[in-house]
């Protein structure tokens, strides 16, 4: 077991989460109703264990060695972004006193499933894990730490995003967030947007020059 690269790897994750992007800006969209949040946290986490087992067993880099599967998960991740930020730009719209129902259909299995698709489709995260692990895992790396490693990255990922989600729905939180439930759902949508947009361009661009 290396010791030394779990511990590495861990604290450049660590880093990677407190990051702000889709995934947290999701937590924070859903944080009114906790069960969805908390779903949506669970829903993440497993997405980043899908994509280390990809990049460990060294399927995502072949998804990335071909242009034709691997734009066509970037236009589906651009869709899927571009969607949650209409969402988002559109509970926006709503008065403070109506932003509450909003969220009242969603619950924790769809907050899973909006998660886990966030993260699964955010070909950001896929070039991350590549990057990250084919850097530092050496193809001589035993099974024991490659099995850890995945463990890890998932335990780690949970623990955050599932302790974001309890601190951001908690009463006080929400007490605070209540009053700015508008332009944090502007922000939110805007995020996404931007994401799905940066997204869009990379794939046009090659199209246009």
């Amino acid at each position: 077991m290396n010791l030394s690269l779990l511990l590495t790897i861990g604290l450049i994750h660590l880093v990677a989460l407190a990051s702000p992007g889709p995934d947290m800006a999701l937590v924070l969209r859903l944080s009114p109703r906790r069960r969805a949040a908390l779903g949506a946290a669970l829903g993440i986490a497993t997405g980043i264990l899908v994509h280390s087992l990809l990049s460990l067993t060294g399927v995502s880099l072949l998804l990335q060695g071909h242009p034709l599967l691997f734009n066509t998960v970037r236009l589906a991740g651009a869709g899927y972004l571009g969607w949650l930020g209409w969402q988002s730009l559109s509970a926006a719209r709503q008065t403070a006193s109506t932003a509450g129902p909003a969220f009242e259909h969603e619950l924790p299995g769809r907050g899973f499933w909006t998660g886990f698709s966030t993260n699964l489709l955010n070909p950001k995260a896929l070039v991350f894990f590549i990057g990250l692990l084919a850097a530092l895992v050496s193809p001589e790396e035993s099974w024991l730490t490659r099995s850890l490693l995945v463990l890890e990255l998932f335990v780690l990922s949970l623990l955050w995003f599932a302790g974001l989600a309890w601190w951001l729905s908690s009463a006080a939180m929400q007490a605070r967030l209540l009053a700015w439930s508008r332009p944090i759902n502007v922000l939110c949508g805007l995020l996404f947007c931007s994401v799905s947009g940066s997204m869009l361009w990379v794939l046009a661009t090659p199209l246009v020059g």
